[in-house]
């Protein structure tokens, strides 16, 4: 057997085992974002394994920049509660696309706070408990401690880069995104 016939044999071995993102995960039409690389999507699993929400980034273009390569190399090492968790790397070799899946947060800071900000203008204020403004800031605290305690530096730390899970027993955790 020639290398040739070996080489296109291997490739379609791997090709065929491949997974692909869109088979596992429907998320048509559940676009929820924009984030620094690209679209973000709501998604579930398609097999009903679980009634969980992911986060599916599609990173926009052809490959990855170097920047994007960074964050995922970062994210694969990181681990912390308050650090977005990076569950799975997916590479669709046919469009030349690459996805990142993550838990789904309901909340980021941003529109908490746009959100207390419209209620005050409206003389209809939501109270937040001292208690919740603590365990927020507190988880804020710790996975910037931790980012810090490992070498890593976030520069664009803004409430939008701040997820707040909703539902579940997951509910009030925050998610520093890098």
């Amino acid at each position: 057997m020639t290398c040739l016939m070996m080489d296109y044999e291997f490739k379609m071995k791997t090709q065929n085992e491949r997974v692909k993102v869109e088979d596992l995960f429907d998320y048509e039409g559940c676009k929820v974002g924009r984030g620094t690389y690209g679209h973000v999507y709501k998604g579930r699993r398609k097999d009903g394994s679980d009634s969980k929400d992911y986060a599916l980034k599609q990173i926009e273009g052809t490959g990855l920049s170097m920047s994007a390569c960074r964050e995922i190399a970062l994210l694969r090492e990181l681990k912390h509660a308050n650090v977005i968790n990076l569950i799975r790397v997916f590479l669709s070799h046919n469009d030349r696309k690459v996805w990142l899946l993550f838990d789904f947060a309901e909340h980021d800071l941003w529109h908490i706070i746009k959100f207390h900000r419209a209620a005050k203008a409206n003389k209809k204020p939501v109270m937040v408990p001292k208690g919740m403004v603590k365990s927020l800031l507190y988880q804020i605290l710790d996975g910037i401690h931790y980012l810090h305690s490992n070498w890593v530096l976030h520069r664009d730390l803004k409430p939008a880069n701040i997820l707040v899970m909703g539902e579940g027993p997951e509910r009030g955790r925050v998610c520093i995104t890098l």
